[in-house]
């Protein structure tokens, strides 16, 4: 199922267990989500676009195939507020994981805004990579109510 936002198209895949994938795409990338989990993530996407702040913790997630540490990540990411952020190494410390380990569990992450990976930033405020759309990062960031300054700092509105 494609779903339209601001930032592009998304598209959604779902399992009898849950969301196996939604992400920016230009093409298709597995078959075409229907059913109610499907319309739920439709109107949960339509409402974070709308400024409303969903948190998309009712919606379940098929981690089939994940290690358990990249589990733990996800569930642990999903727990950030939004418009806040964690750093890479907080979150590696309380997992413990290597900040890298977060940053490319994170890159590899299919469940976009569902687990709002772009609310983990460095600790000294820089950005890091988002699959290489830091724009993208930025975007929702500043969305979200998070100002991104010249000085590489992420400030609270």
């Amino acid at each position: 199922m494609w779903i339209p936002t601001p930032l592009g198209p998304l598209w959604l895949e779902v399992s009898p267990l849950g969301v196996r994938r939604l992400e920016p795409a230009l093409y298709p990338r597995g078959p075409e989500a229907e059913g109610a989990l499907a319309l739920r993530v439709r109107e949960a996407v339509q409402a974070y676009f709308a400024g409303e702040r969903p948190d998309f913790l009712d919606l379940p997630l098929d981690y089939t195939g994940l290690s358990p540490a990249r589990l733990r990540l996800y569930e642990r990411v999903r727990l950030v507020p939004y418009g806040r952020t964690v750093s890479y190494g907080a979150l590696g410390r309380e997992l413990g994981l290597s900040p890298r380990a977060v940053g490319a569990a994170l890159r590899a992450c299919p469940f976009f805004l569902l687990v709002p990976a772009h609310r983990v930033i460095h600790a000294d405020g820089r950005l890091g990579g988002f699959q290489g759309q830091e724009g993208l990062k930025l975007w929702l960031l500043r969305f979200e109510g998070a100002l991104y300054t010249l000085s590489c700092c992420i400030l609270r509105l």
